[in-house]
């Protein structure tokens, strides 16, 4: 009874602005993978139906994170911690993928496969929420630094040798937001910047160098540094990767103010532009939607950010201003740099707009996260009904 009366509470207490958010930014995606693979010719788009699904599917994981209290979730962050390690550890044995890049696992009974790399976002969200939490009046201690640096860095290192190097980008970045808002010192972050600038200015140097490189190519793979000479040096530049960003920015730049319609975008249509459903989604958007569907995309996804830092703000519970305030950093981290290498701005690494582009892994990430998120809003300073009684 006393459950029933639990979920009731969760369900009336749930942000449904929130949900309709998600829902607008899924279903345009589900419309522009469409666009993408050809539906209004082919009449038919495996893509867009296995979007549909990871959709529908989503919704309902996002449901039941956001009646299951966070709260009894996050204490099991040493198990979350472990079955992170294990799914990246996997990849390494049973990963599956193009060439030398294995990134998914197969599941049991012929049920597809997950990318690890995406869970470990949600899983070092939610770790690291309930660890920076027990122990942040430790967190300035030299000792306590270096054991967060080293739990942040193993599960990092694993997802950059599959090799996914932005994945590994997005949780180094969501773990140094969680640190950082956990109360660390400024002296300490002032000192690791006074270390780490002339680190990244070497490293830079020497990748400029190509290719006679003196110690990067020992750390990088080829096409990683190829990846960030583009950036370097766009003009100068040739091969996939360059060819991408060029073709994605004319794209971007043809749709001008209004777009050129829904199935419209004569980049689109031919298929010029490689992975345009996943990695550069956006260019597709910008052509079809022009400028004011590309900004009005990013005004959805700016207040979903703005939600989570409002729930952030709202919530007693540290541990639970962490889950949200990491899950609005991840939307902007991702969001962040899918445009910027749509743009041309930042270095061709792929990654997905989140909600939009095509994924079920990615999808059913974010739509947990979210699903705690709305957790968390809903929770009221008072004993959880899954805590013991004292």
């Amino acid at each position: 009874m006393e459950l029933l009366k639990y979920i009731k509470k969760k369900i009336l207490a749930i942000d449904y602005f929130l949900i309709f958010l998600i829902c607008a930014l899924s279903i345009f995606g589900i419309i522009v993978i469409g666009s993408i693979t050809n539906i209004n010719i082919t009449g038919h788009s495996s893509e867009q139906q296995s979007q549909i699904i990871f959709f529908i599917t989503g919704l309902i994981l996002l449901l039941i994170f956001s009646l299951i209290d966070y709260k009894f979730i996050l204490n099991g962050y040493w198990i979350i911690y472990a079955l992170n390690l294990i799914l990246l550890i996997s990849v390494l044995f049973i990963g599956e993928g193009r060439g030398q890049v294995m990134r998914q696992i197969p599941l049991p009974l012929d049920l597809g496969t997950i990318q690890p790399s995406q869970f470990a976002k949600l899983f070092m969200l939610l770790f690291l929420s309930k660890f920076l939490d027990k122990y942040k009046e430790h967190i300035n201690q030299f000792s306590m630094i270096i054991v967060t640096v080293i739990l942040m860095a193993i599960p990092v290192l694993l997802i950059i040798i599959q090799p996914s190097l932005s994945a590994g980008l997005v949780v180094m970045l969501l773990s140094l937001t969680l640190i950082f808002l956990s109360g660390i010192s400024y002296k300490l972050i002032l000192t690791t910047l006074a270390g780490i600038v002339p680190i990244l200015t070497l490293l830079i140097l020497d990748i400029q160098q190509a290719p006679n490189h003196f110690f990067v190519n020992r750390i990088l793979e080829p096409y990683q540094i190829n990846r960030i000479l583009t950036a370097f040096s766009p003009s100068d530049q040739t091969g996939d990767l360059f060819f991408q960003q060029y073709v994605a920015r004319q794209a971007l730049g043809s749709g001008q103010v209004v777009g050129q319609g829904l199935y419209g975008g004569i980049i689109n249509q031919i298929g010029r532009l490689p992975e345009a459903h996943n990695d550069f989604i956006f260019a597709v958007i910008g052509e079809e939607f022009g400028f004011i569907g590309a900004n009005l995309v990013i005004f959805t996804i700016f207040l979903l950010i703005i939600k989570c830092c409002y729930v952030a703000y709202k919530t007693p519970e540290p541990s639970g201003k962490f889950v949200a305030a990491g899950a609005g950093a991840i939307l902007f981290f991702q969001t962040f740099i899918h445009i910027g290498v749509v743009t041309g701005e930042l270095p061709n690494t792929g990654i997905n707009l989140p909600f939009i582009s095509h994924g079920g892994s990615s999808l059913w990430v974010l739509m947990i996260i979210m699903g705690i998120v709305i957790n968390v809003g809903t929770d009221k300073p008072k004993k959880s009904i899954f805590e013991e009684e004292d």
